[in-house]
C-alpha cells in the first residue's frame, strides 16, 4: 500500500524482548533506511501466552490496533495455511493487503540464552528479519540469489534457498549472513520511491 511509510510503529507483542532491545532495533532500522523512514515508535500488545499464532491473523490485529507502517515482533510461532508443511511455521511475514509485517523470534534464538553473546545473537538475528520483512512493507522484493552489499554481507533482502537447509541451516547460513545495508538496487529502489515521496509531503 506504501502511505504514510516515513513512520514506523514497532509492536512488541507478548514480553519477547526488553523496551531497551525494541529500541536498538528501531535505531538501526533508522539507520539501515536513512532518508526513508524518518521516526520510530515503539508500543506494546497485550497478546495471551501461546506457542504459535497465525501469521495473517496477526497482522489484521495489528492493522485494526495501530494502522499504518507497523512491524510485530513476537516470540509465538508465525503459522500459515501452506500446503507444504515446511512453510506452515515462518519467521516472518509481510500482509500484502495493508503495510504491516511480522516477525518472530522463535526460530532465531540459540538453544539455551546462557551469556550476554547468545542474546546479542537473538536480537542480531532479529535485526536483520525485521529489516527484511520492513523492506517488503517499502515495496522491495526478495534476492533469490545470494546478493551482496557494499559491506561484503548479504543484502538483507536476500532469501536464499530455504528448504535445503531447514529452519537452523537457513538461519546459519542466510540471516546470519545478511547484514544491515542494502545492495545499491534495492538503495536505488528505496531513494527513487521513498525519498521523492517524503520530500512531497
Amino acid at each position: 500500500m506504501l502511505t504514510n511509510m516515513e513512520k514506523l510503529t514497532i509492536v512488541r507483542v507478548g514480553n519477547v524482548i526488553s523496551y531497551s532491545t525494541l529500541h536498538q532495533i528501531g535505531e538501526r532500522l533508522l539507520d539501515a533506511f536513512e532518508g526513508t523512514i524518518q521516526d520510530v515508535q515503539l508500543t506494546h500488545h497485550e497478546s495471551p501466552v501461546t506457542g504459535s499464532i497465525d501469521a495473517f491473523l496477526l497482522t489484521m490485529i495489528l492493522h485494526t490496533e495501530f494502522k499504518g507502517h507497523t512491524l510485530g515482533i513476537t516470540d509465538a510461532d508465525l503459522k500459515t495455511k501452506d500446503e507444504d508443511e515446511f512453510y506452515q511455521a515462518i519467521i516472518g511475514g509481510k500482509n500484502p493487503r495493508n503495510d504491516v509485517a511480522v516477525v518472530s523470534t522463535r526460530k532465531l534464538s540459540p538453544e539455551r540464552i546462557q551469556s550476554d553473546s547468545d542474546y546479542r545473537l537473538l536480537v542480531d538475528r532479529t535485526l536483520k528479519v525485521c529489516l527484511h520483512e520492513v523492506g517488503h512493507n517499502m515495496g522491495l522484493t526478495d534476492h533469490g540469489t545470494y546478493t551482496f552489499a557494499a559491506d561484503g554481507a548479504l543484502c538483507p533482502m536476500s532469501k536464499g534457498e530455504f528448504n535445503r537447509f531447514g529452519y537452523q541451516g537457513y538461519v546459519r547460513a542466510v540471516v546470519d549472513g545478511r547484514g544491515d545495508r542494502f545492495c545499491p538496487s534495492c538503495k536505488r529502489f528505496l531513494e527513487t520511491m521513498h525519498t521523492r515521496a517524503v520530500s512531497l509531503h
